[in-house]
């Protein structure tokens, strides 16, 4: 069995709490701002279990990969860290056990480090076949998750490619 465990970081030139609200406190709200999801709501199913959580989790529309159930699984306010569980319909069966764990740490007033790290186990021979070029794509989606974020914290405005998503979705 093997196992996804990618991580990535940026700077963001904005303040620790600023950066933290957009993943944290506005938890929900991803779709505004993030890559590749069309839409997201909160799944009133999962009652908000941590201290502070805007939520026991969400729904995100992911276009062609189908819907995504992401619960969040640690949330921690005064660390600006939280980390969610992900089930997604079009998720390949040998991927089990997808997390993604987010951190804000502050450098100065007006810079912080924000980091992801997605992890999963890789199950069956197709974990293996499958786990280098899927770790390809995770390590891609990371990278422009994080690309949006800081054009968001940083602008206040989405990414010329969530520009350009949102367009295409106002057109159907």
């Amino acid at each position: 069995m093997g196992k996804l465990d990618i991580k990535e970081s940026i700077e963001i030139n904005t303040s620790a709490e600023s950066a933290w609200e957009i993943v944290g406190p506005n938890f929900l709200n991803i779709a505004d701002w993030g890559p590749g999801i069309n839409k997201s709501w909160n799944n009133e199913s999962v009652p908000a279990t941590f201290e502070g959580a805007p939520a026991g989790g969400r729904f995100c529309d992911l276009g062609k990969f189908g819907k995504a159930d992401e619960r969040i699984v640690h949330y921690d306010q005064a660390q600006k860290e939280i980390t969610w569980s992900a089930k997604i319909d079009k998720m390949p069966s040998f991927l089990v056990g997808l997390q993604n764990a987010l951190k804000v740490e502050g450098i100065s007033e007006n810079s912080c480090q924000v980091s992801t790290n997605i992890t999963a186990d890789l199950t069956g021979l197709r974990g293996i076949l499958f786990g280098i070029p899927l770790k390809s794509n995770f390590t891609k989606l990371q990278k422009v998750f994080l690309k949006n974020w800081k054009t968001y914290a940083e602008t206040g405005e989405v990414s010329d490619t969530k520009k350009r998503e949102i367009a295409k979705l106002e057109k159907k």
